[in-house]
């Protein structure tokens, strides 16, 4: 780095701390430009919306947690679209031969998740016991 620039950028910000300590409403708009920077930051690396265009969306429920809480029911699956049904097998790893993408018969999907739900909760249940 420049040994100009580095001597010009440490004099701007001794003057922006300067007038901080000086100035309270200086000190709060300061605060607000990094709280809401944070945030924005924040938001767009959680809310998942600018996903790969070769990626399915995440999936609308937990099929497993469900299982384990035994919440879920094929009539909690059945009011779900074909499209969301292929977002869980997807999203969860249901269907290692990705055969079921295929599928258009939504209570076959149905059945897939249910099962297989069902059966990764309930892994690990004879060391519980």
């Amino acid at each position: 780095m420049d040994k100009n620039l580095k001597k010009n950028m440490k004099a701007l910000f001794g003057l922006i701390v300067d007038e901080a300590e000086r100035n309270e409403d200086f000190a709060e708009e300061l605060s607000k430009i990094f709280i809401n920077g944070a945030s924005e930051k924040n938001n767009k690396v959680n809310t998942g919306e600018k996903r790969a265009s070769n990626r399915r969306d995440k999936a609308v429920i937990d099929p497993i947690k469900l299982a384990e809480n035994d919440e879920l029911s094929v009539e909690v699956l059945a009011s779900l679209s074909e499209k969301e049904l292929k977002d869980i097998v997807a999203d969860y790893g249901m269907d290692s031969s990705k055969l079921a993408m295929k599928w258009k018969d939504k209570d076959r999907l149905i059945q897939l998740i249910f099962d297989t739900s069902i059966r990764r909760a309930s892994k690990g249940n004879a060391f519980r016991n």
